[in-house]
């Protein structure tokens, strides 16, 4: 098992390699506070629609399982649908 800091996860983009869309960037971790194992990535995605007026985001919640690779610049998720 490699160990890895979640301060390294933070920004880093997340991208769905059946897709190969852009979900977003990870904004947060939930950590089991028992295990110190990560349970999900919190991955804030913003949608910007007539560009310049407004934007909202939203957050997708990625089960640890569905992670692939982590990478220097970028982790592939797993195809699923994933809400918060």
């Amino acid at each position: 098992m490699t160990k890895i800091k979640t301060s390294d996860l933070r920004r880093l983009d997340v991208i769905c390699i059946e897709e190969g869309k852009y979900l977003g960037n990870v904004c947060d971790v939930d950590v089991d506070h028992d295990s110190g194992v990560i349970k999900f990535l919190i991955v804030d995605q913003i949608h910007s629609f007539f560009y310049f007026w407004s934007r909202r985001s939203t957050e997708l919640e990625i089960p640890w399982k569905d992670v692939v690779v982590v990478g220097i610049d970028v982790i592939l998720v797993k195809n699923r649908i994933w809400q918060r």
